[in-house]
């Protein structure tokens, strides 16, 4: 058949279009939107210089290391240190062993609307907790708008940076919640456990996969994880919103819900459920948790979060995994072939 200029002119156009869709969706799924603007030139006047709180535990050569670690001039900061009876004020549990208090903090108070941000800039020696896998946690505790650092000279779990962070604040006059700072620290333990358990799962059902592929799953189910958590907060929120209260049944959906929507059916037993479940519960009994200026802080980590969750690829893995996708990618190829049959 011979084509005219026009209508192959017109194809063409149409080629790119579809070329533009189809590809265009990859780059947006790696796409980075890590915002890098800084806020050091910027004195916050209720706190005043950044907070740096170390771990009780360490030498003073291990503070050194950890301040050269953050980048971190003893005049630029407010210097405190975190101890086991720290750990007890703050969560009401706990030896008060302050030779394990190994990781360390450094907090910059932000303007109102900020958010939360946390880096790790140690992530080597922090094993098992992503910075966003703090996010929830902090938010649940009253944590607002704040730039958080994490750093450790040697492997840590991670999980009792929070009560740096708290330290941090208290410091600087601003009230913690003991309720709330309890329920952020149970929040961190039960979701590191959860995901520890589900990145188990899922190497145990992928047996021949390289070590690096392992750990970008890993990544992946946390992220997923805490994208479920900001949606499970969300709808407990709305339920709050018009006056209610969810029962064990409803948190039971949806969990189970939002475990499905972040594509973790499979990966998280009913043990883990069941865990997940009544840490909800608690959400709901905790004052201030699923209050409008708490979601407004959940709001902005969920858009970091799903930031992400895109530029490791688990947008797009999601969606093909879904049958849209699966058409979608059909109706390109049918396109493509009618137009250079």
């Amino acid at each position: 058949m011979k084509l005219t200029w026009q209508k192959l002119s017109r194809r063409f156009v149409v080629a790119l279009t579809l070329a533009g869709v189809f590809f265009g969706s990859g780059i947006a799924v790696h796409a980075d939107t890590y915002d890098s603007s800084s806020s050091e030139s910027v004195v916050n006047e209720r706190w005043g210089k950044p907070t740096f709180i170390y771990g009780g535990g360490l030498t003073q050569s291990q503070v050194q290391q950890t301040m050269a670690i953050m980048n971190i001039n003893s005049d630029d900061v407010t210097t405190d240190s975190v101890t086991g009876q720290d750990l007890v004020k703050y969560l009401g549990s706990g030896s008060g062993d302050t030779s394990v208090m190994i990781s360390s903090v450094l907090v910059t108070r932000e303007s109102s609307g900020h958010g939360i941000t946390v880096k790790i800039d140690t992530p080597s020696a922090i094993t098992q907790i992503t910075a966003n896998e703090y996010k929830n946690p902090l938010i649940t505790a009253g944590i607002t708008d704040a730039t958080i650092e994490v750093a450790s000279v040697k492997p840590v779990t991670g999980e009792s940076a929070l009560t740096g962070v708290y330290k941090a604040f208290e410091a600087n006059g601003e009230t913690i919640d003991p309720d709330r700072a309890a329920l952020g620290q149970e929040e961190l333990e039960t979701t590191n456990s959860v995901a520890q358990d589900a990145v188990q799962q899922n190497e145990q059902d992928n047996p021949n996969q390289s070590s690096s592929e392992n750990k970008e799953d890993a990544n992946k189910i946390k992220l997923q994880l805490a994208n479920a958590l900001t949606d499970i907060k969300q709808q407990l929120a709305d339920l709050k919103e018009q006056g209610k209260t969810a029962n064990t049944t409803q948190i039971t959906n949806i969990v189970n819900t939002s475990i499905k929507d972040n594509n973790l059916s499979g990966k998280i037993s009913q043990t883990n459920i069941t865990q997940l479940v009544n840490l909800a519960d608690k959400y709901q009994t905790t004052s201030g948790v699923l209050d409008k200026s708490t979601m407004n802080q959940l709001d902005k980590a969920k858009t970091s979060i799903g930031s992400a969750l895109d530029k490791v690829g688990g947008a797009l893995k999601n969606a093909q995994n879904s049958s849209w996708w699966q058409e979608f990618v059909s109706w390109v190829k049918n396109t493509w072939q009618s137009i250079f049959s």
